[in-house]
């Protein structure tokens, strides 16, 4: 452990396990930026692949190492709470092995107390790079399908001060979060139009149903069945109405925006007419199917 002669302001986070040229390829993106306002901490889960080498001398090169520890956790989100617990900064950021931050970008954040700064990011896929896009406004049905990538998102330390990540689940946890902090928080958020990081998208959260399920699992056991009721009814009939139109009309901005509003809305008129639920756990249902307007 090395010590900060201030509190940074960013904290980024690192975890691996047995992926040390995934993350020899993330320490190069890190110590590529001009930005030097920033801690690293990099969680180590117990690699056996050379990977501990690889931090120990990484740390003789850098004084923004400030604390890394290798040894057995619970999973992911196991080291990402202990990375938490040890940041310093008032933003925190999640750039795990083989994740890699583009060109010269931490320059251009404004860290500006904006609780939630999100950018978009590029995919690695066999069939190729994919660009992610993420919304000016991310409403509850834009959640229910989808999510802001945590290697895209600078998140104010001040978000995890009465909870951190939920260990009971494997994938979703940033997701959880997410929703938590904009959704129910209503904390301040602002999209960025820079990509921000280049990422792995094979991982475990590649696989879309596994996904799904456990979205669905978090909306059931933190919504009432009324207003979990009202948010199927809302997609429903967005599925069967808009279809055909929502595409083209959703490249305004402004359209956008009046959507957002207008569904916040209908979900509050619907909570109070909706008395229960119509729908089931099915799988071939559009439950577990990607949002038609997407």
């Amino acid at each position: 452990m090395k010590a900060f002669m201030k509190k940074p302001t960013l904290s980024i986070i690192t975890i691996n396990f047995n992926n040390n040229n995934g993350l020899l390829q993330t320490l190069e993106s890190i110590k590529s930026q001009t930005y030097k306002d920033y801690e690293h901490i990099i969680i180590d889960a117990g690699s056996t692949d050379g990977s501990e080498n690889t931090i120990r001398n990484y740390s003789k090169e850098t004084s923004h190492l400030t604390y890394w520890v290798s040894e057995k956790d619970k999973g992911i989100y196991d080291g990402m709470n202990k990375g938490i617990k040890q940041a310093k900064g008032e933003y925190l950021y999640f750039l795990n092995s083989g994740d890699c931050l583009q060109n010269d970008i931490l320059k251009d954040i404004p860290f500006d107390g904006t609780q939630y700064i999100y950018g978009d990011m590029v995919l690695i896929e066999q069939r190729g790079k994919r660009e992610r896009i993420a919304p000016d406004y991310p409403s509850l049905i834009f959640f229910f399908y989808d999510s802001l990538s945590h290697q895209a998102c600078f998140i104010h330390h001040s978000l995890f001060t009465e909870k951190l990540y939920n260990t009971r689940y494997k994938i979703i946890s940033d997701w959880a979060h997410s929703v938590e902090s904009i959704i129910i928080k209503n904390c301040s958020y602002r999209h960025i139009p820079h990509i921000i990081a280049e990422c792995d998208g094979s991982g475990i959260s590649s696989n879309y149903t596994n996904v799904q399920a456990e979205r669905i699992k978090w909306f059931q056991e933190n919504f009432s069945k009324q207003l979990y009721s009202t948010l199927i009814d809302t997609l429903e009939y967005n599925k069967s109405m808009f279809s055909n139109i929502i595409p083209i009309l959703n490249r305004s901005r402004k359209f956008q925006k009046r959507v957002y509003k207008l569904v916040k809305f209908l979900l509050k008129v619907h909570l109070l007419l909706t008395k229960k639920s119509k729908y089931k756990n099915d799988k071939n249902s559009i439950l577990y199917h990607p949002f038609p307007f997407r």
